[in-house]
């Protein structure tokens, strides 16, 4: 099965119907559909740092479970006129758990976590930094530190991309870029707590396992 939103005419309707095995569903929420497209490739991201750790097939679906419902507050927070229901069609619920699964983005994102976990093992930090014996970095000046993590995960990105995904590109680094902006430009980064830890593991060399903590501080009053 899959999503379709418009504009789609009679024709197209005919087209995408007509094999019996391939189904189609037709939607009027534009903005949901995108909004999900662009969301969904952040949550595996998430989705890949839960593998590169091993933690199993519980934290995945908790994350998941979690990510489906930022997404469906981003959209509604962001634009008029989402639907319930489009959370539950193939854009959403479907292709989240897809992603999670097998996409591009979460292969990437498990590479990430375990480059990671062998540099702590070999007492290396993002950019260089040395560790000390509780695995914190020894570095005093925070900007000096955010400018090394941003430029050190930026290269490991480019790095993998091009090591895993022959001449492909990822869409949840540019995503969760793009919504961390927004989010933060509306001081909302702590409603959305998921999509913030996975940015700071991404780009600015929070630990790996923290991303547990977006699942488990998602707002319980979140819904969809």
């Amino acid at each position: 099965p899959s999503t379709l939103a418009p504009p789609a005419d009679e024709l197209t309707r005919q087209i995408f119907d007509h094999p019996p095995s391939f189904r189609v569903q037709h939607i009027s929420d534009v903005a949901g559909a995108e909004v999900c497209g662009a969301l969904k490739n952040v949550i595996a991201l998430g989705a890949g740092f839960v593998d590169g750790l091993n933690l199993g097939g519980n934290t995945k679906a908790a994350l998941l479970r979690v990510g489906l419902r930022e997404m469906a507050k981003f959209c509604k927070v962001f634009f008029d006129g989402v639907q319930d229901q489009t959370f539950m069609e193939s854009c959403g619920m479907a292709d989240l758990i897809t992603t999670c699964y097998g996409g591009r983005n979460r292969k990437c994102a498990e590479a990430f976590a375990r480059e990671r976990g062998a540099d702590c093992c070999a007492g290396v930090g993002v950019g260089g930094a040395i560790l000390n014996d509780d695995g914190e970095e020894m570095l005093v000046d925070p900007h000096h530190v955010n400018l090394a993590h941003e430029k050190a995960c930026e290269e490991r990105w480019q790095k993998i991309e091009e090591e895993l995904l022959n001449g492909q590109k990822l869409q949840g680094t540019l995503s969760c870029k793009e919504a961390y902006l927004v989010l933060e430009k509306k001081d909302m980064l702590d409603q959305f707590p998921l999509i913030s830890k996975i940015h700071d593991i991404a780009f600015r060399g929070k630990p790996i396992h923290s991303v547990v903590e977006g699942v488990v501080a998602t707002p319980m009053q979140a819904s969809l």
